[in-house]
């Protein structure tokens, strides 16, 4: 071997394929959050969970890594933003019933219902 060539490195022939990270699944809590907050907000989210899931589901049988990576990344984002509708449904829940509590502690209500 002479000492003036440098060493180099084999070429592989097959490169180490993309491996997705787990998956964290907004579903429950979106429906939960149609079922006991707000209607549209949940509605929205159980949508956008959905999305999340089935993008995810194809990035799990994609071949190409570039397509597995780009799929997993929009499902990433679908998933966000179910979570961000499921907070705001879950504030607007609350802010719905401390409303209501404060209807019926100052006396309003008894004047509606009577």
């Amino acid at each position: 071997m002479d000492q003036n060539t440098p060493y180099q490195q084999p070429q592989q022939n097959n490169p180490v394929p993309y491996i997705l990270p787990a998956h964290s699944n907004k579903m429950a809590m979106s429906i939960i959050c149609t079922l006991f907050c707000c209607l549209i907000g949940g509605i929205i989210a159980i949508i956008n969970s959905s999305k999340s899931n089935n993008l995810y589901n194809s990035a799990l049988l994609a071949n190409d890594d570039s397509l597995k990576q780009n799929l997993y990344m929009q499902s990433e984002a679908a998933n966000k933003t179910a979570q961000t509708w499921n907070i705001i449904s879950l504030i607007v829940g609350i802010l719905y019933v401390i409303f209501i509590v404060i209807l019926a502690a100052s006396g309003v209500l008894d004047e509606v219902y009577s």
